[in-house]
């Protein structure tokens, strides 16, 4: 399968979002409930949350980042 820089970059942001969001929401539910009976449910409601307000975070963030990381970043000669 062939895909271009734009659909990689954007399912790049997907992806991140949806690990950071798996992995943020179970330390941050487990810190604050600890390990209920209910836990994957409250964990996965707080997943989803997480996700839904990631995924267009890191679809600005990335591309502000990688500007401002270029710009800091280039050798004048």
């Amino acid at each position: 399968m062939y895909l271009t820089e734009k659909q990689t970059k954007i399912i790049f942001g997907i992806l991140m979002a949806f690990f950071m969001a798996l992995a943020m929401s179970f330390i941050m539910v487990l810190i604050n409930v600890g390990m209920v009976n209910a836990f994957f449910p409250i964990w996965m409601k707080s997943f989803a949350i997480g996700f839904m307000v990631a995924v267009p975070t890191s679809m600005i963030a990335a591309p502000l980042s990688q500007k401002f990381i270029s710009k800091i970043s280039k050798n004048e000669k």
